[in-house]
């Protein structure tokens, strides 16, 4: 008599899909570190390019004439944009520097600590007489600085 297989077992497909099950539990916490590292990595790197493109933008003679400090302390860098005066050629040399600038990607910061959803912005404290420029990533406090130095905020 011939014997003919027909498939797998039903036994035989639930041991798969536990054993798959058990591998995705395993992985799934290192996936989701490794996601949000890369996100404060892009915070990072996008925060150092506004600074970069603020340091451009007031190598421009005439830009850096109509450039407005933020006295008052970091300010969002909407805000900042914005601040600059519609239409002056400090906010067009931003504008082409560093295009439309959204909010940073991290949920967490690497201490493990909530990004709050309101904090997930890029905030931007500059003095273009001493070539100041400080660009902090949720908080505006020494721990949250990516620029001119990363702080302990965003460091593993």
């Amino acid at each position: 008599m011939k014997k003919t297989n027909k498939g797998f077992s039903m036994v035989e497909l639930i041991i798969v899909i536990a054993i798959m099950a058990i591998l995705a539990g395993a992985l799934a916490p290192a996936l989701i570190k490794y996601i949000n590292k890369s996100r404060i990595s892009t915070d990072i790197s996008n925060g150092q390019q506004i600074a970069s493109g603020i340091q451009t933008a007031l190598s421009n003679e005439a830009a850096y004439d109509v450039a407005k400090d933020t006295t008052s302390g970091p300010q969002p860098y909407q805000t900042f944009f914005t601040n600059q005066g519609a239409n002056s050629e400090m906010q067009k040399e931003l504008e082409s520097v560093i295009g439309k600038v959204g909010n940073s990607k991290a949920k967490k910061d690497a201490k493990g600590s909530q990004v709050a959803a309101g904090n997930q912005t890029y905030f931007v404290y500059m003095c273009a007489a001493s070539n100041l420029i400080t660009v902090y990533v949720g908080a505006k406090d020494a721990d949250h600085t990516v620029y001119p130095n990363v702080g302990k905020g965003w460091t593993y």
